[in-house]
């Protein structure tokens, strides 16, 4: 049976298993990647920068495209591998990774250094990255697990504070609060908290399928973002759902996103200054949906 098709049919399932499900708070109004000057080859990662504007990484055309919140293309940089991942620091300049390197570059696209990542193979890939303060982290398929490595601002001193993380199909994402670091294991269905070091503080997240708060899925959640008001954003691709998580742990459905192309792939999502837009990538068809709904403040 073709795996598209398939998957479709468990999602909806799944979907109409759950008799509680919620009205979601937000709905689907737009599409980013649709013109002719944004469309993507291979869009694998996206992020959002301090203006609110989309940075899109395209893996196969080798560049990352600066696209405004209404489709309009206003800059194109060219990296030097293909991006697979990008995250912004808190001047504004960028952290943009490749199979087995990572670059920092300045808000407005120039190369400012590039680091190798300590991984090798046809298999490597770095699906996450984030910065707290000074410091740089990305995530990296290390053998046949994911690791995360913190660099100085400088892309220098390398570390491993975390290994043996288990993701699927090259998803692994992380992410933070501005505080802590927040690391995505999909193939455990939780979301662990730790500090620069390495060390655990906590985890949320639990194999559950049909209920809210739970994950179901091979691999659930699979990308995290975080939002005004303390708020944390979850996004999984079996379903196509994004939830958000408050600082005192309850749980909300923001948006059960219309697609064909649910099944185990990358499903990046940022989200504005009060809320009321969240970005939803559907990498399959090269796309980022553009859901609205209420503000929650700044």
């Amino acid at each position: 049976m073709n795996r598209i098709p398939l998957m479709t049919a468990l999602a909806l399932a799944a979907t109409l298993a759950c008799a509680d499900t919620p009205t979601p708070t937000h709905q689907q109004t737009a599409k980013i990647g649709v013109s002719s000057a944004t469309k993507a080859t291979r869009l694998c990662h996206f992020c959002l920068n301090p203006d609110g504007d989309i940075l899109a990484c395209d893996e196969s055309g080798g560049v990352v495209r600066v696209i405004s919140p209404t489709d309009q293309l206003k800059a194109t940089w060219r990296m030097p591998f293909p991006p697979q991942a990008i995250a912004v620091r808190g001047d504004g300049s960028c952290i943009v990774t490749g199979a087995t390197k990572v670059v920092l570059v300045s808000r407005d696209g120039k190369e400012l250094k590039t680091a190798d990542l300590p991984v090798a193979g046809k298999y490597s890939r770095s699906p996450g990255a984030a910065a707290i303060k000074d410091d740089v982290f990305v995530c990296s398929r290390s053998g046949t697990s994911f690791s995360v490595f913190r660099f100085n601002k400088d892309l220098g001193d390398c570390k491993e504070i975390v290994s043996g993380l288990r993701g699927c199909c090259g998803c692994q994402d992380i992410g933070t609060d501005g505080k802590e670091l927040y690391v995505v294991e999909n193939a455990r269905h939780h979301v662990m908290r730790f500090d620069r070091e390495g060390k655990k503080l906590g985890e949320f997240g639990r194999r559950a399928p049909g209920t809210l708060d739970g994950y179901g899925g091979c691999c659930e959640p699979k990308n995290i973002c975080f939002g005004p008001a303390g708020s944390i954003y979850t996004s999984e691709a079996s379903l196509y759902r994004v939830k958000r998580w408050s600082p005192d742990g309850k749980c909300t459905l923001v948006a059960l996103v219309k697609s064909p192309n649910v099944g185990c792939v990358q499903v990046a999502i940022a989200t504005n200054k009060d809320g009321s837009r969240v970005y939803f990538l559907d990498s399959p068809a090269n796309i980022i949906y553009v859901l609205t709904g209420p503000a929650l403040g700044r």
